[in-house]
């Protein structure tokens, strides 16, 4: 028997299988098709099923995911996890012919593929990928000097290969782009750079230190996605455009209320953070009448390379404890690092905590107006010890610059730079950024070879890092809650 009549055969015999099962099985699995088969957010899209069990009512589910980043309680960062989920789109009763049509719109949300579903009953009776396809834009287009470009990028994905997209200024890295705490909507503020005339933004996309340029090649291709996208911004004649004051551009203080505990003293804060400097008034009660209260502040003291991070208790004074058993002091936000502390008032055996938070803060350029190629200083105050907050990552013109470091130097960080030769007005931001950690999301290429001792899941994917990079949406920075900084200088 010849290749085309044992396939004939076979075809026949599957027939008659269903035929003697009954004709409820026959729509068991149905088809669905999609016009387009992909778009990017807000899209309409026609979806028809067929193949279906007439009378029945069905209705069309979204397949994404509840992604999150992954960090521990110790401050390490471990990548991004994910659960799936389910959305519905729209319902219908199946027709004689065994048909339905839906109309939808694509939502907000992650993109690259997702699975829709067609539900009966809660089982999944037809299934179709549908791309949503990632889009850039830019608002405004034209400005002069300074004006701040937001850039909009939707339909980021949350995948291993698919997080990250790399943002171009005049073909000069600025940073990176991410969307997984913003489901899929990714956005940044740059500053609008150099001279009068034309300037070009663009995307590449790439899990990389750098962007990956021909991705065309690469085992991980999906021509519905574009790998490279980019618009043009026109500066024009007139005064520059510079960033408000520097001390508006930390984060607000967060309001606090009475620490430990219910029994025994208790230690309030008027303030449960705050920058370096800012002041904390402490409200004491349910002490010893007449004594005196020690202060104290605990910290992390060390640094990760060598001696590595310990707990620490730094000395704040004492303060007299009045009659009634209270006390009420002000203290300045120590020097530190950043990150969680807490604030300890002791007398004998009993004492009384209450947890305080640094946040970052800046110095502003120091000098404001400087010569070509002269020095610069700019300090930041408050940056933390996490892997996640150990450092912040400079941009110049929307040109990577670098990074600093603040573990060792107890949360400071002074930058010395030149300025350079062009004169006229520039732009300095600083952007939270991820020390180090492991690099791991859904659809990771298996870890590389394992040494004698080695834990597969605390090892990244290969070739695979964001680490080190200027976090330009910073609204999703994992971890701590961590605010940019956005300064200008004038070179003159």
């Amino acid at each position: 028997m010849g290749k085309n009549c044992r396939a004939a055969a076979n075809r026949l015999f599957a027939l008659c299988c269903l035929l003697l099962m009954g004709s409820s099985l026959a729509f068991a699995q149905g088809k669905l098709n999609f016009d387009p088969v992909d778009g990017s957010v807000g899209t309409h899209v026609t979806a028809v099923a067929t193949g279906l069990e007439p009378g029945t009512t069905v209705t069309l589910a979204w397949e994404s995911a509840a992604a999150q980043w992954n960090v521990d309680p110790d401050g390490r960062f471990l990548g991004i996890t994910a659960e799936a989920t389910l959305t519905t789109l729209g319902e219908a009763v199946i027709g004689a012919d065994g048909g339905a049509t839906f109309a939808f719109t694509v939502p907000e949300d992650f993109g690259y593929m997702h699975n829709v579903f067609v539900l009966s009953g809660g089982a999944k009776v037809a299934r179709q990928g549908f791309t949503v396809v990632p889009e850039l834009s830019i608002e405004p287009t034209s400005g002069p000097v300074g004006t701040p470009i937001t850039v909009t990028l939707t339909g980021v994905g949350y995948g291993f290969w698919e997080a990250v997209w790399h943002l171009l200024y005049d073909d000069s890295h600025t940073g990176w782009m991410s969307a997984v705490s913003t489901k899929g909507t990714s956005v940044a503020v740059v500053p609008a750079s150099g001279a009068i005339g034309l300037h070009t933004l663009q995307v590449l996309s790439g899990t990389h230190p750098v962007p990956y340029l021909n991705q065309q090649q690469a085992p991980i291709y999906n021509p519905q996605i574009p790998t490279v996208m980019g618009e043009t911004f026109e500066i024009t004649p007139g005064p520059a455009v510079t960033p408000r004051d520097v001390s508006a551009q930390s984060l607000p203080r967060e309001q606090s209320g009475q620490g430990s505990s219910s029994e025994g003293p208790t230690l309030s804060l008027d303030y449960s953070s705050g920058t370096v400097g800012s002041l904390i008034k402490l409200h004491g009660s349910g002490f010893s009448a007449g004594g005196n209260a020690l202060l104290t502040w605990t910290t992390t003291r060390g640094n990760d390379i060598i001696s590595g991070l310990v707990t620490a208790t730094v000395d704040l004074g004492s303060v007299q404890v009045g009659d009634d058993g209270t006390f009420d002091t002000v203290i300045p936000t120590p020097d530190d690092l950043g990150g969680h502390h807490t604030i300890e008032a002791t007398q004998g055996d009993t004492k009384a905590v209450a947890s305080y938070t640094i946040t970052p803060s800046v110095t502003a350029v120091s000098p404001s107006v400087v010569a070509p190629g002269g020095d610069i200083t700019v300090t930041v105050k408050g940056v933390g010890w996490s892997d996640t907050a150990n450092i912040y990552a400079f941009v110049m013109n929307n040109g990577y610059l670098g990074y600093g470091c603040g573990v060792n130097s107890h949360g400071d960080v002074t930058v010395h730079l030149k300025a350079p030769g062009r004169v006229g007005t520039h732009f300095l931001d600083i952007y939270p950024s991820i020390y180090r950690g492991v690099v791991t999301a859904p659809g990771a290429p298996p870890p590389p070879r394992l040494e004698p001792g080695q834990d597969a899941s605390l090892l990244p994917g290969a070739n695979s890092t964001f680490l080190q990079l200027p976090m330009l949406n910073w609204q999703d920075h994992p971890g701590e809650e961590l605010p940019a900084f956005h300064l200008s200088f004038e070179v003159r």
